[in-house]
């Protein structure tokens, strides 16, 4: 069976690969946290974007499936593999201060959790950027992580 061009496949389950800024439609609906992203500890950022990518995963792979499909697709994105593969693959599209904040989650106390577990220091480093992001660029967030997801068009 051939995919239409607008869609691709994870892991046998189809999404949309014209995801349109998600936060656009939920970000209405939360409250507007009125911090300043760079007082705030790697810790609780890296805890914000593990809450935020965890929503964007499941919207991400929301389709006419199965919701048991649904979920062990999208348990896998955020799995500390697959956002290492997503981390990798935006890297080179971060600048400056993202890169700073990537390597403050890195080398943050949580991260560190795991030992020298490299792949979960990557994790805690993209979602400490993904709750960084999410507090001053939404724009910046999606753009990224549309760019990320591209490493799953065939697992």
């Amino acid at each position: 069976m051939q995919q239409k061009s607008s869609e691709r496949s994870v892991c046998s389950l189809k999404v949309n690969s014209e995801v349109r800024n998600v936060f656009d439609d939920v970000v209405s609906i939360f409250p507007v946290p009125n911090v300043n992203p760079e007082e705030m500890s790697n810790n609780t950022l890296a805890y914000l974007g593990d809450a935020v990518f965890n929503l964007y995963a499941k919207l991400y792979v929301l389709a006419d499936a199965k919701v048991q499909k649904v979920h062990s697709v999208a348990t896998m994105l955020v799995s500390r593999q697959g956002q290492s593969k997503i981390l990798s693959n935006i890297l080179n599209l971060l600048d400056e201060k993202e890169k700073e904040v990537v390597r403050r989650g890195i080398n943050s106390k949580g991260a560190r959790k795991h030992g020298n577990d490299r792949q979960y220091m990557e994790s805690t480093g993209l979602e400490t950027l993904i709750g960084y992001l999410y507090l001053i660029d939404k724009e910046r967030l999606s753009f990224l992580l549309k760019e990320g997801m591209a490493a799953w068009k065939e697992v």
